[in-house]
């Protein structure tokens, strides 16, 4: 009879534990971007805004300095960066990293001023990630901490400056990743990543 009271008490308090817990979706949900671990380093910029976990972050001042390429030390700003010779993985330039998401965000559609500080959510497969864009208006990820998206889980985008928040139209495919690619992605038709 003891042992049946000892094993409620503990079944209790197993319970209790289980449901005060936080919810773990909730936080990995609001994790900050990759780079150096969240100090929204070398123009991807990563980390968190203290956008609380909402759909805006905050600007960050003062934005991370640029991320300035081996190849003549430019930021390389508005070009198609998840491209063969540059940041695709598998088939990367020299000494340069894979990115499963690149791209410069501006202050408007038009694409003539960097919006440096602005955040970048990238969303896929129930993560999301906030970007920070560097001075020069560029950010990264590193497809080590998300994975670019595919046919069969597509990431949805928003670049940020709380209050703003500028949603993508669309949801990113295979090669979506590419944000400043032309054609029908931005830098194309629908105009620039912007604000």
């Amino acid at each position: 009879m003891i042992y049946r009271g000892l094993m409620t008490r503990i079944t209790v308090i197993v319970s209790l534990l289980f449901a005060s817990a936080c919810d773990v979706g909730t936080v990995l949900a609001n994790q900050g971007g990759g780079g150096d671990g969240g100090n929204g380093g070398s123009g991807s910029g990563s980390g968190s805004g203290s956008g609380g976990g909402s759909n805006c972050g905050d600007l960050v001042s003062p934005a991370p300095a640029p991320h300035l390429h081996a190849t003549g030390g430019t930021s390389n700003a508005g070009q198609a960066c998840v491209a063969s010779g540059c940041h695709l993985p598998g088939s990367t330039g020299t000494n340069a990293p894979p990115f499963s998401y690149a791209g410069t965000v501006y202050t408007t559609a038009a694409g003539t001023t960097p919006a440096a500080g602005a955040v970048v959510m990238v969303t896929n497969a129930g993560t999301t990630r906030k970007l920070i864009a560097d001075s020069d208006g560029n950010f990264y990820e590193d497809p080590a901490l998300l994975a670019a998206p595919t046919n069969q889980a597509t990431a949805n985008t928003a670049a940020t400056a709380c209050p703003t928040s500028t949603p993508m139209a669309g949801a990113l495919v295979a090669g979506g990743g590419n944000c400043s690619a032309g054609g029908t992605c931005h830098g194309g038709s629908e105009g620039k990543v912007h604000l």
